[in-house]
């Protein structure tokens, strides 16, 4: 019997979700034995968090030299073009795609910040976001896994953070969310909240195993957020917010770019077949770079 080899970061995050899709696969296919293996990625080593790919890299490879037979990723991770020779086989139900505010002492919401707090957060996307709510933020820099993030709080003598809803859920830290923060004042990643199961491509076995856990509303969402991402050649780095959601068999995408500042947005929506989710972002960003976003995306690519 074949041993199914699922690869995955090391991050206590990364192995969170991992055993999650392993216990799924297991449920769907329990005559199959799985076996983790943890691979360290150039993210893992400290790489500057500027570069793209630092946290795929390493587990794609070890997908190609079948090392491992999928490769488990937070799909916001993942650039919109896919590697020669590799599939995104299977995309499992989003956990809330959402940011979430996370407060010190009193102030259990953003609209309790006082004048000049100060907010952790390393993403360009929500730092530009943070700044176009209220310029007087101090954003500060804030990386490292969750626990790191929760403990800086209070070591740094921040007023709050921002994280993604998605990893506090999976780790069952819902306690220590303050606010889900609205869409309207914080777009999410491309992506964020969902995994992806990647696989060699021509491997049956392995792409029949992680398309079992596939969920087509998820993979709709993810598609059109991407598309628009793609449309604009930007990167996961850019400040580049999308969430697309399905009301009533229609999908629904807002999506923007902002400059680094956050005086400078240029938001959209698109609505259509899911069916077509990712040439619908790719028109959602056609049209957001010809009303000023090729403007503000080189601008920010320049800093």
């Amino acid at each position: 019997m074949r041993v199914i080899v699922v690869g995955t970061r090391g991050s206590l995050l990364a192995l969170t979700q991992t055993r999650w899709a392993v216990e799924r696969l297991k449920e769907n296919w329990p005559e199959t034995e799985f076996k983790i293996k943890t691979i360290q990625t150039k993210g893992d080593r400290g790489a500057d968090p500027r570069e793209q790919n630092i946290f795929v890299g390493e587990l794609e490879e070890a997908l190609r030299r079948g090392e491992i037979d999928i490769a488990v990723h937070s799909l916001k991770d993942l650039p919109t073009t896919q590697p020669e020779g590799l599939v995104i086989a299977g995309v499992p139900r989003r956990v809330d795609p959402r940011d979430v505010f996370i407060g010190r002492n009193s102030v259990a919401r953003m609209a309790d910040l006082p004048k000049g707090a100060r907010i952790g957060t390393s993403s360009v996307r929500r730092r530009a976001q943070l700044l176009a709510w209220r310029d007087d933020l101090e954003i500060v820099p804030l990386r490292g896994n969750v626990d790191s993030r929760l403990k800086r709080l209070v070591s740094e003598d921040l007023d709050g953070i921002i994280l993604a809803a998605a990893g506090l859920l999976r780790l069952e830290m819902r306690n220590r969310i303050g606010e889900f923060v609205d869409p309207e004042i914080l777009l999410p990643a491309p992506g964020q909240g969902a995994l992806a199961l990647e696989v060699r491509e021509g491997d049956d076995m392995a792409d029949e195993l992680a398309y079992s856990l596939n969920h087509a509303p998820t993979r709709a969402r993810v598609l059109a957020e991407r598309g628009f991402l793609h449309g604009l050649g930007a990167g996961c780095l850019a400040p580049v917010g999308a969430l697309a959601q399905i009301e009533d068999d229609v999908l629904v995408l807002d999506a923007g770019v902002l400059s680094l500042d956050g005086k400078t947005l240029i938001r959209g929506e698109i609505e259509g077949d899911p069916e077509e989710a990712w040439e619908l972002g790719l028109e959602l960003a056609r049209d957001v770079l010809e009303a000023g976003g090729r403007e503000v995306l080189a601008e920010a690519a320049g800093n």
